[in-house]
Order: C-alpha cells, then structure tokens, then sequence
C-alpha cells in the first residue's frame, strides 16, 4: 500500500492500515517538520472521534468561546462556554505527531518523496517518483493536497472555477500578553466578509502563539472578480483590530504566508487502485474552511474500504466506489448542506449576525456550527426554527 501525501488525511490511513497488518508506504514531498498554512483551530468532534490526538499532547491550548463580528461592526455575538469549543494546535507540531504515530504503527515514512505520475495496469499501479524511482502497490491513495497530483494523473481532478486562498501568520507571543487580550478562556475572534470579501478574518489565540488569518472565495476562471488584493485587506486587517483593542498596539505584520484551499468535494473519489482523501478529494468546510475532522475521517475510512478490498482481492473501482458511499452518508450530508447554505449565509450576514446578537440560543446553534462542533445537518431544522423565530419576534416588536 502506498500512501502519497502525509498531511492528516495520508497519516490517519497509514496508521489504520499498518495497524490492520498492511505493508504501507507513506510519502511526502516536503522535508518534515514542515509548516503548513492553516488556522489551527481544530474541531472538538476531532477529539470526540480520534481520542489518541489528546491522548498523544498534540494539542496546545483550548479555546472556550469567541466572537462573531458583522461585516459593518455594529453588531457582534459572544458565546462562552465551560467546556472548550475548540482545541488549538501548531500544524508543525500536529502534523508531524501523526506521520511518527503512523511510523509507530508500522508504516514506512519517505519525505522528500514526490509522485510525478501514476500508471495503472492489470495487477498493480506504478508511482513513478521524483527522484526517477518506481514503487508498486496494489492501491494507491492520493492524499497530496488541492493540487493533487495523483487525482490528476488518475482522471478525477475538475477544473475548478472557484478556490479558497487564505493570508496568515502565526505570532510568537508570552503567554502573559495571550491573557490579557483573550483570557485563560482564549476567546477566538470571527469577522464575517471582512472589507467586503467573500469569506472572513480569523485571531486564533494559542498557548504561546497568535494566529491571524483571513480567507476568501476568489475566481479562477473570471479575474475580474477579483479586484481586492488580499495582502492589503490583511494588513488593514491587523489596523482594526489594534483599533478596536483586540491585539497588542505594537505587534508587527511581518511577512504573511499563504495558501490555496478547496470548496467542494471533486464528483468522483474513487477509480482502479486510486481513492482521494482530505483536500485532494476537496473535502473541507465551505463556510469555515476548516478541514482536518474530513480529512483524517477520509483517511480512516479509505483504509478501512481498502483493507476489505485487499482481502477481497477486489481493487477495481466497482469495488472501491463503497468509500463515496460511506463518505458522503458520513461527512458529505454536512459539506453538502453547508455548500447550499453558504449564498444565503454571506449574502444576510449582517442582518444573521444581528439577530444572534440578541438571541444566546440562536447565537450558541450558529456558532457551533461554523467551530465545526455541531453538524449543521443534524442541526438544520433546530437552526432555521431559531432563526425565524428571533426575526419575527425583532419585527413584530417594531
């Protein structure tokens, strides 16, 4: 078995598949340690499914509440909880944690490695490498990012008319500074189509360190639609939150790192020998952009497919086409739903966020979805019923 690609998605599948006794080989093209442009907010469903993440001190700090802000900044919801709506982590640290868990399990660990092409013949498929090496193996999963080399030379990748891009930098900062401007509670802070973009701002504070991003939805087909830059909405960014004292009047930008992102999930996961999963599959949040729970939920359900069709001796993409099936009943209703929703949701922000403000009920539902803590399928009705209440209630009242 070969792995391409040691994110979350790549080392989630190794590690089930060494532990079910498979040979597997886990590539990645990067040196590791390596960064990785990401928030580091990490869904407490995360924990909830993967208990050796906590159990292994992968995470850093907790974050118990935060603010949604409008697009004007009128009008901002607060939630605050006991219990912490989200785990923080350094994807340096985290990332690394899991490809040494999936080493300890049993897998072979390359990096340095990538996958210039992949040919898929009768009784197996050749990876052809970087370094002009071959390697074989019975199926091959392509967890190796947006960009996707493997979902391109198997046929599945889709131009994409529309991608994610996200700005960020991660500030070292004393743990003492972390607690005057957000609390032991490590209150996060949200600001929704900040100056207008298609997307939102991001603090993320941490232990020892403070995560400000921002991401949009840009056109890859009409650039004309793309008319803000977004290293200037990121520097005015920092601006308004030194102005509105939510960070400290003498940090400095630095230099911003920068990433790109999918929206959607590709039509198609699965062919002979091939299964996709993480970003390569387009799995993530469409609303929040998060996407580590689809990814290594995708890794544990690619091996637990391919460990049934390795014994089977069935590789076909008949065969492998269960891992959709399982994948879309298991994560895909939420992406799906949210994907739907995400017109509505940009285009009422200011009025959603208003209304939240003046409803702890509505506001606890709405924000626990975009944490990723609460499935917006299985939340859907509880959150369309709040919504309508509170705004006949605001319009009646008039």
């Amino acid at each position: 078995m070969t792995v391409v690609g040691a994110g979350p998605a790549g080392s989630t599948a190794a590690k089930f598949l060494s532990e079910k006794g498979f040979n597997v080989l886990l590539l990645d093209k990067e040196k590791f340690p390596r960064p990785k442009p990401c928030g580091g907010g990490l869904p407490i469903r995360v924990l909830n499914r993967f208990k050796y993440v906590k159990d292994k001190g992968l995470i850093e700090s907790y974050s118990f509440g935060g603010f949604a802000h409008s697009p004007s900044l009128k009008h901002k919801v607060e939630l605050q909880r006991n219990e912490p709506i989200a785990a923080m982590i350094l994807r340096k640290k985290f990332d690394y944690g899991l490809v040494k868990l999936a080493i300890e399990s049993g897998s072979t660990f390359m990096d340095e490695k990538s996958a210039k092409d992949i040919k898929i013949l009768k009784d197996k498929a050749k990876i052809l490498l970087n370094d002009g090496a071959n390697v074989e193996s019975q199926i091959v999963i392509g967890a190796d990012g947006v960009l996707s080399n493997i979902a391109k030379k198997s046929g599945l990748s889709q131009r994409r008319k529309n991608v994610g891009v996200c700005l960020f930098q991660e500030y070292l900062m004393s743990s003492e500074i972390l607690d005057r401007f957000f609390g032991e509670k490590r209150l996060c802070h949200i600001h929704m189509k900040l100056q207008g973009i298609d997307g939102y701002g991001w603090v993320f504070p941490k232990k020892e360190h403070l995560n400000i991003g921002i991401g949009e939805v840009k056109s890859v087909v009409n650039q004309s639609k793309s008319k803000t830059k977004l290293s200037e909405v990121y520097e005015n960014y920092i601006n308004i939150l030194k102005e509105g004292k939510i960070i400290p009047d003498d940090l400095k930008m630095g230099r911003v790192k920068g990433g790109t992102l999918p929206i959607f999930p590709l039509e198609k996961t699965y062919s002979d020998r091939v299964i996709l999963c993480g970003d390569a599959g387009g799995f993530i949040n469409p609303v929040s952009g998060e996407g580590i729970y689809y990814a290594m939920s995708s890794g544990e359900i690619a091996a637990g497919v391919i460990a049934d069709a390795l014994e089977e001796g069935k590789t076909d993409e008949r065969f492998l086409s269960r891992y959709q099936k399982i994948w879309e009943n298991d994560f895909g209703k939420d992406i799906k739903l949210l994907l739907r929703s995400t017109k509505q949701w940009t285009k009422d922000t200011e009025k959603f966020v208003k209304l939240a403000s003046r409803d702890e009920k509505l506001a606890d539902i709405a924000l626990g979805i975009l944490h990723g803590e609460l499935s917006i399928y299985e939340y859907r009705w509880k959150l369309m019923s709040r919504y309508l209440y509170v705004y006949f209630k605001e319009l009646f009242s008039k």
